[in-house]
């Protein structure tokens, strides 16, 4: 009886080995693989890397073993594909990660991928996804359908005597990964452990604060405070900030005629969309989101309710889509506003994507309109130069060519041109945007919510998009941002102490300082 007993336990412990081997080596590979094979080819931390392939293959076995006792075989069947899509989905997507952007799938990158839309998606996969990585991958996932179609007439199973060395092999794993527990924490558990933390709400307005705002003259604040949020500007191409190429004619000659001042030694609070709005919307900042406090980013006071409770009006106009509440910050703070308005279509093609002036031509009649002795708060929340850069400006703007970078490799003068066409592009609707309130008691802030890289990191020369984390250089370089400030000539003449602190604080901005959070204006006395 015992002997009995010992035995179906044996046999249920060498089912992966004996009955699933296939599947076990899938999901190895799969879902665990790049996680070891990060620590081996990037890292080249052979020691590490042993122990996080020992982590993963238990992993896999618990994973196995689980699904395998599961009964009847259909639906077995039915949770082991499934699991092995997830897997496959998530090895490409972390092939991808290393391979292109240095690091592996992590929580500000899965954020990242849930606040983008359908049409974001496929300029994605048109401009910033190698064929080769796409090949490669297709290949790896077509060896597994072929071992999965050859292991119907040929199980792929472990026999007897290899299935003890096998399970000899797991509890050496587990041995090892009892003396170096802490390398889950560079493992799959953990990683998803992680991307769970992240909490979203639908709505702001039950989280407001309410702090207590006084003047001393409520006369004196201006009639309209308007945030344009601009999207993936980096400062190193900005004609505004000595780049040699004119992309800023139109800002430039109201920099001239003292009614802009552009802010040196910019840095935006983070390096993709998403989080760079929560911060720059919000008092919540870097050392909050580094703490470990039980407050969400949603329970801090926001920009739009101290606006609100300044007695302003709230708007906001956006030409990027709507989203879902769910995946990410910025439909959150535009609902959050008295009213909002959406100007892109969700999953447009991406051939027909409006540019930007639809922000103008939409806006024009709510400034002409507004009361002039009311208050209002307006963001405007534009598309920019995100990629597909050469989608984000009409043909007439296409002002720069490749000859125009005649020092730059081959391969990235298309990409240069483009860009560079769209920051032009970037100045007419800003400038047409400020010439809506150019007799009105204005004051109009520009700030992006990130930059872009553009292929000034030396050790990934040919990427040019979002910053990295993991890369100090690369963050550096993606966090770089212009950041200006118009004053009309009728807010200049009613608020010269507030005009004088916006001169006076020029090097000591940043993208989320309180200053320009809640502070950009204060009542002269």
């Amino acid at each position: 009886m015992t002997k009995s007993i010992f035995q179906s336990i044996g046999d249920i412990l060498m089912m992966p080995f004996r009955r699933h081997f296939l599947f076990l080596m899938a999901f190895f590979i799969l879902a665990t693989g790049p996680f070891f094979m990060w620590q081996f080819f990037y890292q080249h931390l052979l020691l590490n890397g042993l122990f996080l392939t020992a982590h993963c293959f238990i992993i896999s076995y618990a994973v196995t073993l689980l699904v395998g006792v599961i009964r009847p075989d259909a639906l077995r069947k039915i949770i082991q594909g499934i699991l092995l899509v997830v897997a496959a989905i998530s090895f490409g997507i972390n092939f991808y990660c290393i391979f292109e952007l240095g690091y592996l799938l992590d929580a500000d990158l899965a954020r990242l991928m849930l606040g983008t839309d359908l049409n974001e998606t496929k300029e994605f996969a048109s401009v910033m996804l190698p064929k080769w990585i796409i090949l490669a991958v297709l290949t790896i996932y077509l060896v597994f359908l072929a071992l999965w179609k050859l292991s119907k007439r040929h199980p792929m199973n472990l026999g007897k005597k290899a299935s003890w060395l096998a399970m000899a092999g797991l509890l050496v794993c587990i041995a090892v990964n009892y003396r170096a527990w802490p390398v889950w924490e560079e493992g799959p558990i953990h990683r998803i452990y992680e991307m769970t933390q992240y909490e979203v709400t639908d709505d702001l307005t039950p989280y407001y604060t309410h702090p207590k705002v006084t003047f001393s003259d409520e006369t004196a604040l201006p009639s309209d405070v308007v945030v344009i949020i601009g999207e993936s500007f980096a400062r190193s191409h900005s004609s505004l900030y000595g780049y040699d190429k004119e992309t800023n004619p139109r800002l430039t000659a109201l920099r001239d005629s003292s009614l802009l001042f552009a802010l040196d030694s910019i840095a935006s609070p983070a390096p993709t969309t998403a989080e760079s709005i929560r911060l720059m919307l919000s008092t919540y900042s870097q050392a909050d989101e580094e703490s470990s406090s039980a407050k969400k980013w949603f329970e801090y006071t926001t920009i739009i309710e101290v606006m609100q409770d300044c007695g302003y009006d709230t708007y906001w106009f956006g030409n990027q889509a709507r989203g879902s509440k769910k995946n990410g910050a910025t439909r959150v703070f535009a609902e959050a506003c008295q009213r909002q308005k959406f100007l892109q279509h969700e999953g447009a093609d991406r051939y027909n994507v409006t540019t930007d002036m639809v922000l103008v031509d939409s806006s024009r009649q709510y400034v002409r309109q507004s009361n002039p002795q009311g208050h209002h708060f307006t963001i405007y929340h534009m598309m920019g130069s995100h990629f597909d850069y050469a989608m984000r400006y009409p043909k007439e703007f296409s002002r720069f060519t490749e000859g125009d970078y005649p020092s730059q490799p081959e391969q990235h003068r298309t990409t240069l041109a483009s860009y560079d066409n769209s920051i032009l592009y970037n100045d007419e609707v800003v400038s047409q945007i400020i010439n809506l309130y150019r007799d009105k008691d204005a004051v109009i802030v520009y700030v992006p919510d990130h930059g872009q890289v553009m292929f000034r990191n030396p050790k990934h020369p040919d990427y040019f998009s979002h910053g990295n984390k993991k890369n100090a250089l690369s963050y550096a370089l993606g966090v770089e941002i212009p950041l200006f400030i118009y004053a009309s000539p009728l807010f200049q003449q009613l608020h010269p102490a507030t005009l004088s602190r916006i001169r006076c604080r020029a090097h000591y901005f940043s993208a989320d300082d309180s200053c320009i959070k809640t502070n950009i204006f204060q009542a002269d006395n």
